[in-house]
């Protein structure tokens, strides 16, 4: 999975702290306003402390105290002060939901250019987590919050707890593309370290994991290309390869002048042994590209397997009956297909010098083809190849 940074500042912090008058109130409260006032926040809170410890109802004391938390950069401690205050009433409810915004917005922020820096120091990804765990605090309910603290995560490669943002993150907004795409990559990773370690089926279960997340993100925005080769790599790696071709081709139908699609759909006609079909999928693709060196190999391969086809289809008809020969035109047929599968191959072999199982296929094809000089070789370049490994 390519690298996910950096990310952009995206809100712009902007602390609104009401001003609070100074009405008739008790000894602890006056004196926590004066100290607020003149920025002596430590003492301001050591009275507010003392005043909510007689009468712990007091609404303004505990958002007071809120605000001078603020102050002291103790935002959890803010938070939890605005929590009481509300709990009590409303009469502060506007200036608090600003204010944990503002401070949502600046911790995200911080954490965004803490995450940025992570790629020179490692342990700027831990910065971040704490900001955005205490953003996350502020406003509960942004699933972006939840979606960068997993991307700080992924870059610890801590994948356990980037799912488990990435999961809440889609709770919070169902149709969260972005999010649905990367708890897919998440599942990815996850499967590689198991089949690293061979448990296959540990694996499997993870590429199913990442099917379904490819799945929202492929309903949250059906057009993107994304979204759509995900979906088809997951369906194939599931043994959905029915669904897989099915969405090629819708994607190809939607998008003829895609070139992956083509190739794509291509492949899936091959394995199908619907060699004109697939040959005429690749040819596309190579029109919309003609460098598309993929295509090339597989249109050589489908020319390939379709002349096999061919011969094998007619050996069978000879053993069948011991006194049949084998027909001139039967043996141009099959013939014909390996001199058109011959150059895509070869141009193959040139840009993949150091693949000897297609240097021994192409020693094969031309001993077919009586070019005895090639095939001797092409069959010792594959096996200075092999020796070599």
């Amino acid at each position: 999975m390519k690298r996910l940074f950096p990310l952009g500042v995206l809100f712009l912090a902007a602390v609104v702290l009401s001003s609070t008058g100074f009405q008739c109130g008790s000894a602890e409260t006056t004196s926590a306003k004066l100290y607020l006032a003149q920025k002596q926040y430590q003492k301001a809170e050591e009275s507010l402390v003392k005043q909510l410890a007689k009468n712990d109802k007091d609404e303004e004391a505990w958002f007071l105290l809120g605000q001078v938390r603020f102050e002291l950069k103790n935002y959890t401690g803010m938070n939890d002060a605005y929590a009481r205050a509300l709990a009590i009433s409303d009469a502060h409810k506007g200036d608090i939901g600003r204010n944990r915004l503002a401070v949502w917005a600046m911790l995200y922020n911080e954490g965004v250019n803490f995450y940025n820096r992570g790629r020179d120091s490692a342990h700027y990804y831990d910065k971040a987590l704490e900001d955005f765990k205490t953003a996350s605090i502020m406003v509960p309910d942004s699933a972006g919050t939840y979606y960068v603290t997993a991307l700080a995560y992924f870059a610890k490669k801590n994948f356990t707890d980037a799912r488990k943002s990435l999961e809440t993150a889609l709770q919070k907004k169902p149709d969260f593309e972005d999010a649905a795409r990367f708890l897919g990559q998440v599942h990815y990773n996850v499967a590689t370290e198991k089949l690293e370690a061979k448990d296959t089926s540990g694996a499997m279960t993870e590429y199913v994991k990442a099917a379904a997340a490819f799945e929202v993100a492929y309903k949250a925005q059906p057009d993107n290309v994304d979204n759509i080769t995900n979906l088809i790599d997951a369906y194939e790696r599931t043994d959905q390869s029915d669904k897989a071709e099915s969405l090629t081709h819708d994607a190809m139908v939607r998008d003829p002048n895609n070139k992956l699609f083509r190739y794509a759909y291509g492949v899936f006609l091959l394995k199908k042994e619907k060699y004109p079909e697939g040959i005429e999928q690749f040819n596309k693709a190579l029109e919309l590209d003609p460098g598309y060196s993929d295509a090339k190999y597989n249109l050589g391969v489908s020319y390939l397997n379709w002349g096999v086809s061919l011969k094998a289809a007619g050996d069978k008809r000879l053993e069948a009956d011991k006194k049949a020969v084998r027909s001139a035109k039967e043996e141009t047929a099959y013939k014909e297909k390996f001199k058109q599968s011959l150059p895509y191959l070869e141009e193959s072999a040139q840009l993949r010098p150091d693949d000897a199982a297609l240097w021994t296929q192409l020693g094969r094809l031309y001993a077919i083809l009586n070019m005895k000089d090639k095939s001797q070789a092409a069959f010792e370049r594959s096996d200075t190849l092999l020796k070599g490994n």
